[in-house]
Formats: structure tokens, sequence, C-alpha cells
């Protein structure tokens, strides 16, 4: 388990200079936006650590892809198959990686998606981006030789319905509302900077169009 976490740290420490170069979150006020380069910089690390595999020329990825479907190999599609086997033959440190691991390691994605975007704040959008990103995951490890696993995704969505559980009982805390209305201030405020934005580029093409007629 701790070999996992210090390689997402390093993956993270890694991308940090990167996105401080491109992003440059100093030069915007308010706190959102370091929350934003903190999430963007964990999904990332995520991302890496999780799709790490065999990778090659893209025909034959597919065909062993295809191979796998047919006879079935790696590929566990009944649900709590293997999660049950963790707990029928309990191993501290592998029950840790496998299932805590695949929990935890999605808690962030259900914490900083309603944090962050006040469309995800409402189950009808929520509830798909939670499960749209394990499902990814789960779907591009068929081509990279590694195993898919139905109760991986089960236990990433439940990992991200974690968190959003989290973000809303924090929020309802006395202590802790501030700080979330803040962050939803300037998330609003983002917005209605954006919308304004299209509305001046969609004015100006509007005013060339015309100034061409």
């Amino acid at each position: 388990m701790y070999r996992y976490i210090i390689k997402l740290f390093i993956i993270i420490f890694t991308a940090l200079p990167v996105y401080l170069l491109v992003r440059r979150p100093w030069r915007r006020a308010g706190i959102r936006e370091w929350a934003v380069g903190a999430f963007v910089l964990y999904m990332a690390g995520l991302l890496v650590l999780v799709l790490e595999g065999q990778y090659g020329n893209p025909v034959q990825m597919v065909h062993k892809a295809a191979g796998r479907i047919s006879t079935g190999e790696g590929i566990n599609l009944v649900p709590l198959r293997t999660i049950r086997t963790f707990f029928i033959h309990f191993i501290p440190d592998v029950f840790l990686v496998n299932i805590v691991g695949n929990l935890v390691m999605f808690v962030p994605w259900g914490f900083g998606l309603p944090l962050l975007w006040k469309r995800m704040r409402f189950l009808p959008s929520l509830v798909p981006a939670l499960l749209v990103l394990p499902l990814g995951i789960e779907t591009c490890q068929l081509f990279i030789g590694r195993s898919v696993d139905i109760d991986d995704l089960i236990l990433n969505f439940l990992g991200g319905c974690l968190g959003a559980g989290a973000y809303c009982g924090l929020r309802g805390l006395a202590g802790c509302r501030e700080w979330f209305v803040g962050m939803e201030q300037e998330a609003r405020e983002v917005g209605e900077t954006a919308s304004h934005s299209e509305g001046d580029t969609g004015k100006g093409i509007q005013g060339q169009d015309n100034t061409g007629k």
C-alpha cells in the first residue's frame, strides 16, 4: 500500500511544475484556483497509476483485448465475487490495497466534483460522473493487460459516493460552512466571467458578420 502512495506522490510532484507553469494559479485571486490545482494533480496522478500496463501497437492491443473477452482471461463480471474472496481469504496487505485502496482513492473524485463545479451538486449530474470514470478505467485496462473486475468498478463508485457524502456532511457543519460558501461564490464568479466572455465573443462575431454584409 505504501508503495502505491509513494508512487502517487512522485507522479504528482513531477507534474506540479508543469501545472504551475501552464496554469499560473497565483495570478488568480481566491483559494478555488489552488483547490482546482490540487484536484487536477491528484486525478492526473491517479490516472497514471491505474493505467500502468502493457502498451504497444494499437492493432495488437485491440486483438489481445478481443482474445481476453472471448476467453474471459483476467475478467470478472460477477458482482461481489472478488470482494467476497478477499474477505474469506483475509490477508491484511492484500485487503488494504484491493478493498480499502479501491475505495479511498476515489474519495477525492467524489469530494472535488461538487466542491468545484456547481452543476455537480445535483444527483442527475453527479452520479453519472462518479460512474463514468471508473467504467472508463476498467475499459482501458482491458486493452493494457490489467485485470478487469466489476468489483473494482463497484468499490471505485462507492468511494466517489463517500467523497460526495463527505462534501455534504462537512458543508453542513457550522465551522466549515463559511469556507464552502466562499468556494461556491468563487465558482459562481468564474462561471459568470466565462459566460460574459462567451457573450462578448458572440457579439464580436455577429458584429463582424453584419459589417461584412
